[in-house]
């Protein structure tokens, strides 16, 4: 009797195998979700593992799993790996972060690898992320069966994280410019520093024509050459009063007017964000920056400058002035 059941589970184990090699190698599965947020909000959520807990449907299987990160958490090079009475061992890693495109990763479930692509595009005026799993078996028939038992539990997962990460962008604060983080370079300059009240917009559009003049004829008078775009930089500002500084932009070494001296910028991260139009708005992208640097939990360090990219002699309409607005930051 013992010897027909174990002849019966032999036969069974052995058909199991021969389904298992006619079963697909691969598994391919994809899902889109479309989110009412910009792309940056939505990047973010994947570009960044710790984030990953708050959306991770696996987590939801294993609660005592313990998640061990490595140096890097963000972007390309960042990953984790884990452990869990459920899920057992594995790692995950991002190898490729194009940032508010996509994020490619490569994962290993207990020795069973498989890769995953996030990827961003625009779909009217929302986001739409795409999740793409796949994975090749081989001819490791078991590895035929898993991807079968697999199928479902990924797709629940994607939409899960599809759901979790909609909420999450969703909620954060909406804005009307474009904001960036960028890495830029030290700026060498020239200036003119004027203090007044930040009060009368014509006052300051006619108070930095008279500055710019002045200084463009003085730098003309010993041949300096400009190397860029004019821009203001505020080291201080109140509601009642401000300092700044109209500039343009030299060499280093430049050989300036005794009462001139060249200074520089500090390079470094700063918060980006581009204007179209005239001047008389401006306070609204200065006072968005200042809400994104809050909300990014960041700290400004040093004064924000803003580059004018249209000549307004040269341009008589407003709407096709362009101004572009960098603060200096640091994350905390």
């Amino acid at each position: 009797m013992i010897k027909k059941i174990l002849l019966s589970l032999g036969g069974l184990v052995v058909l199991l195998v021969l389904i298992g090699f006619v079963l697909p190698a691969k598994l391919e599965i994809s899902k889109s979700v479309s989110i009412s947020a910009s792309a940056s909000n939505v990047f973010e959520e994947i570009n960044n593992l710790e984030r990953w807990e708050k959306w991770q449907y696996w987590n939801t299987l294993d609660p005592d799993m313990k998640i061990t990160y490595g140096e890097k958490k963000e972007g390309t090079g960042a990953m984790y790996s884990w452990s869990g009475p459920q899920l057992g061992e594995g790692k995950l890693s991002i190898t490729e972060s194009i940032s508010n495109k996509s994020v490619a990763v490569e994962m290993n479930f207990s020795g069973n690898p498989a890769s995953a692509f996030y990827s961003l595009e625009p779909d009217g005026e929302n986001t739409k992320l795409n999740f793409n799993f796949s994975n090749d078996a081989g001819m490791n028939p078991i590895g035929h069966w898993i991807n079968v038992f697999m199928k479902s539990e990924i797709e629940k997962s994607f939409d899960y994280a599809g759901e979790k990460i909609k909420s999450i962008a969703e909620a954060k604060p909406k804005f009307t410019y474009t904001l960036t983080e960028e890495n830029v370079p030290a700026i060498s300059y020239v200036g003119i520093m004027h203090t007044m009240s930040p009060k009368d917009p014509a006052s300051i559009s006619e108070q930095t024509g008279k500055m710019f003049t002045e200084l463009d004829k003085d730098l003309k008078k010993m041949k300096v050459a400009v190397i860029g775009y004019p821009f203001c930089l505020y080291p201080k500002y109140t509601e009642e009063s401000m300092d700044f500084v109209c500039a343009f932009p030299v060499a280093a070494d430049a050989k300036v007017p005794s009462k001139y001296k060249v200074t520089q910028t500090e390079g470094g991260l700063t918060v980006k964000g581009t204007h179209h139009g005239s001047y008389n708005n401006m306070q609204v992208i200065h006072s968005e920056i200042a809400s994104y640097i809050k909300f990014k939990n960041m700290t400004e360090i040093g004064a924000p400058w803003e580059v004018y990219i249209t000549d307004p002699l040269m341009e008589n309409d407003t709407t096709k002035w362009i101004t572009e607005v960098y603060y200096p930051v640091k994350r905390n």
